[in-house]
């Protein structure tokens, strides 16, 4: 059962649209940033709240990787791994990171601060190789610059 100030939350952004439905990324990023990740149970809400399909939001919620319903982290750093980011040399970045953080992809930080995720694409190909810290976005310099980036997540 979600904790009532965010069911008000979803009840409000699901009367804001004509349809219900159109709420749906809203509700999913209010459940996300509440929280750090989507549980199994507030999918259900969702569904619910939106008078959806669950399996229809189960779709909207692995189809974009924003939303990650695995082990919750405080901080989520997304690494593109596209084409673009390959080209520019994105295995030094992510050897950095790997490092830094002793982590793998889809795994989380022993002290639960961050969680490495890949994406294909984060829209900033000229600032390639690139990654996103939360919603914060950096062009990959060095690991030095990558270890003073992370130092200011708590």
């Amino acid at each position: 059962m979600l904790e009532e100030s965010l069911l008000e939350k979803l009840k409000q952004h699901a009367e804001y649209f004509p349809k219900r439905e159109q709420a749906i990324l809203l509700c999913l990023h209010e459940v996300q940033n509440h929280y750090g990740h989507i549980p199994e149970f507030a999918l259900e809400e969702v569904a619910k709240i939106l008078d959806l399909p669950l399996n229809h939001v189960e779709n909207v919620v692995s189809f974009y990787d924003m939303f990650d319903r695995g082990e919750p982290a405080r901080h989520r750093i997304r690494v593109c791994v596209s084409v673009v980011c390959h080209l520019m040399n994105k295995d030094k970045l992510i050897r950095a990171l790997k490092e830094l953080l002793n982590i793998d992809f889809g795994q989380v930080t022993k002290d639960g601060r961050f969680k490495l995720l890949a994406v294909q694409c984060l829209g900033a190909c000229s600032e390639a190789p690139f990654f996103m810290v939360d919603e914060d976005a950096y062009k990959f310099e060095n690991k030095e610059k990558l270890n003073e980036v992370l130092s200011r997540y708590a």
